[in-house]
């Protein structure tokens, strides 16, 4: 049939009537004595039709007869049925397409002589000795080998099953093993090594497999190109009894055949257990599909979002992110080859074998063509986007590089190398925990804050020092900020949430009087400033509540020049109170970052371990009280500094940088909402699966936050490593979006 196809426009003298057919651009629909025809034209359109929307035979067929057949009152006119010749024409037409266009259907020696994936269409972007690299590229420097390396993402899809049918007849594919699926038959010698065929035994493993029964195959394993998202040649093959090794390693291997690597990265999202005996099952696989591990380099990794769904450290050892010259690729493009796929499962589940498989490769086939089309755009659009996410973490870094001592990061440099040459070296990416704290002294230490607040509040001023009236005034700003956060919380306040606020107001507003005496002795220019403020006031109104009323601390005075006296205050009070401003700042910095570390325990403490409506209640209002007081440290920081730079101006602290709300997390945190953390714990309590907000930045985007390195925060063990980790995963980021 190929050769009358090819030939199709021979000499006229010796036409039979298959060429004279197909002279015609008649397609006949079987070789011996044809009487059905179809038109290169009408097999091209279904084609098409059926590569791009998935549409049936059935479906094709039933369309033109509406389109050509004229109806009557009773019904349709009767026509035969044509479903089974057109469908058998169709599947040789795109057949013979594959051959002609891998130039196997021109071939003298036939289509028995050709090579094993020959007909699939090969991605044009990843590296291939003889094609696309240069002839010196196995000598180039070390630092660019990662440029001609290949990414494999490898995965199982059990949508695309396929069932058992008692009245199915023998029915191969057309050219097994030519394009995208593995040789049947080696394959299928491969796996009676490992699938019993003891009676009892094939039963205990139906048993552990979930919607196996009347099944021929349970799914399909593939493998494609991470980068560029095209299914690699002999890359498919089907599952028998789950997503066996035994299986992947054949598929990722056949993927494998006819290319020479110096780097091989391979993206799958069980990377960290299939990796562990991969040389000691290497034997076990046909000679021709065996890998020789010692003459590359072979990383194994987690995909990205796979990979979130692992432990800490599996995470932190085995995460793409981390995996030297990957760049931005996230290792899930099989993912996404899956979803262009599926859409077949609906023909292909009750489809014959060779049917079946025919479908599929008509499918990947124009998944790859078009991958292929479009990765002039997709690269164009990617680049753009890769620079200007570079400038911003190359800002994002500078900003946190400037805080880190020479000493310091060439220690943290030095780890980070010592474990990609030898993964058996502490892992840098790992977080050094030290116990975390219960739930009792968390609330203890909630309850330590509330203490210090209101016996803040009623402790009277002693001392007559400069040093004592600045401090009684910064506590009494405190108490006040304190009163106006229970206010603007809490909308129906408690009987007894009532007395206590009205008790900080009595004390407030004798301390303010005590502060206004010591106020005349340490700034005698304020009274008139006092005075102006009265005599504006309407007197008809009532006076303001004690939380409201402005204290003028030296830094709220408008300054006329940098002489002290010009503003109403003795020599060098303005110095004392920026120092004590300072202390402030690093002081709240500290009880931020713990408040922090304590929110993140206890809400990962109430996902995992809390349920009942009680007890989810009770841990709630712990994580709101722990939150609040983040808010009051991150408000008190804010004040502090604002002083700061009225006081000695703007660039006096650098290393006291603008505290935004964005900034108040911990590293790795998409700025999740409490609400957002209930919804999600309960979609984990209904059994459904839990997607990452549409709006959360991904982990290549995100910058750390400041905080972690402000000074005094490396002086801690927990924090240097979080800075540590925060510091590589910024500067993971600035190398993964390099252009």
């Amino acid at each position: 049939m190929c050769r009358w196809f090819r030939n199709g426009r021979g000499a006229p003298d010796d036409a039979d009537n298959l060429q004279q057919l197909m002279r015609n651009a008649w397609y006949p629909a079987t070789v011996t004595d044809p009487r059905i025809c179809a038109t290169f034209r009408s097999l091209e359109a279904y084609r098409l039709y059926n590569v791009v929307g998935n549409m049936n035979v059935r479906d094709f067929i039933t369309a033109l007869e509406r389109v050509t057949v004229t109806t009557t009152a009773s019904g349709m006119t009767w026509l035969p049925d044509r479903y089974k010749q057109f469908q058998r024409m169709a599947r040789q037409w795109a057949f013979l397409w594959r051959l002609i266009r891998a130039w196997v259907g021109h071939d003298p020696a036939g289509v028995e002589s050709a090579k094993l994936g020959v007909c699939a269409v090969n991605c044009w972007g990843c590296p291939h000795d003889g094609r696309n690299l240069p002839p010196d590229w196995r000598n180039v420097d070390p630092q660019y080998q990662f440029l001609y390396m290949l990414m494999l993402a490898v995965d199982a899809n059990f949508r695309l099953k396929n069932r058992m049918r008692a009245n199915e007849l023998d029915d191969p594919s057309l050219g097994p093993g030519l394009g995208y699926w593995v040789e049947p038959k080696e394959y299928k010698d491969h796996l009676k090594k490992y699938i019993s065929t003891c009676i009892a035994f094939a039963a205990l493993l139906q048993k552990d497999t979930r919607l196996t029964t009347g099944l021929r195959v349970s799914g399909v394993g593939g493998c494609v190109c991470a980068r560029h998202e095209c299914m690699r040649p002999n890359g498919l093959g089907d599952l028998q009894k789950g997503e066996r090794y035994a299986n992947m390693d054949y598929i990722v291997m056949s993927a494998l055949m006819g290319f020479s690597l110096m780097l091989l990265t391979i993206s799958y999202d069980i990377a960290c257990q299939w990796k562990q005996n991969l040389r000691e099952r290497m034997p076990k696989l046909p000679a021709t599909k065996r890998l020789q591990l010692n003459d590359l380099k072979l990383q194994c990794a987690l995909p990205v979002w796979h990979a979130a769904s692992h432990n800490v450290e599996c995470q932190n050892e085995n995460s793409l992110s981390f995996k030297r010259g990957v760049g931005k690729s996230d290792g899930e493009g099989v993912e996404r080859t899956w979803a262009a796929l599926n859409p077949a499962a609906f023909s292909t589940k009750d489809a014959g074998t060779g049917q079946r498989a025919d479908i599929l490769e008509g499918k990947i086939d124009n998944h790859n063509y078009l991958k292929n089309v479009g990765q002039g755009i997709a690269l164009q659009r990617k680049l753009v986007v890769a620079l200007a996410e570079r400038e911003r973490q190359i800002k994002g870094f500078k900003q946190v590089n400037a805080t880190i001592s020479k000493e310091l990061k060439k220690e943290w440099k030095t780890m980070v190398d010592d474990w990609l040459e030898d993964n058996s070296k502490p892992n840098p990416f790992t977080l050094s925990r030290k116990d975390c704290p219960t739930e009792a002294e968390v609330r203890l230490e909630v309850r330590k804050d509330e203490d210090t607040l209101t016996a803040g509040g009623k402790a009277p001023l002693h001392g007559r020092s400069a040093t004592a009236f600045l401090v009684a005034g910064i506590q009494i700003e405190d108490t006040q900020r304190r009163v106006l956060t229970e206010l603007a919380v809490t909308a129906l306040v408690a009987a007894d949430r009532e007395n206590k606020i009205e008790e900080w107001r009595h004390t407030l507003l004798k301390k303010i009087a005590t502060f206004r005496s010591l106020q005349k002795i340490y700034m005698p220019g304020v009274a008139e400033t006092i005075e102006e403020v009265e005599a504006a006031r309407d007197t008809d109104n009532a006076p303001p509540k004690p939380e409201k009323v402005a204290l003028f601390m030296p830094s709220a005075m408008v300054p006329k020049s940098d002489d002290d006296t010009l503003r109403g205050c003795v020599p060098g009070l303005l110095q004392m109170e920026a120092k004590l401003r300072v202390a402030i700042c690093l002081n709240s910095l500290v009880s931020l970052r713990s408040r922090l570390h304590a929110k993140r325990h206890l809400i990962g403490f109430r996902d995992e371990n809390i349920t009942g409506q009680y007890h989810s209640t009770k841990a709630r209002s712990l994580i709101e009280q722990v939150g609040e007081r983040v808010e009051a440290h991150a408000k008190r920081y804010r004040l502090a500094r604002a002083a700061v730079i009225v006081l000695k101006g703007p660039d006096a602290y650098p290393e006291l940088q603008e505290l935004k709300p964005e900034d108040v997390r911990l590293d790795g945190d998409a700025g999740e909402s409490d609400s957002a953390a209930r919804k999600k714990l309960a979609m984990l309590s209904a059994g459904r699966g839990v997607r990452p907000p549409r709006n959360a930045p991904g982990t290549s985007k995100r910058l750390m936050s400041w905080i972690w390195t402000a000074p005094g925060a490396l002086d801690d063990a927990v924090s240097a490593h979080k800075a540590l980790n925060g510091v590589l995963r910024t500067l993971k980021a600035l190398l993964r979006v390099r252009p």
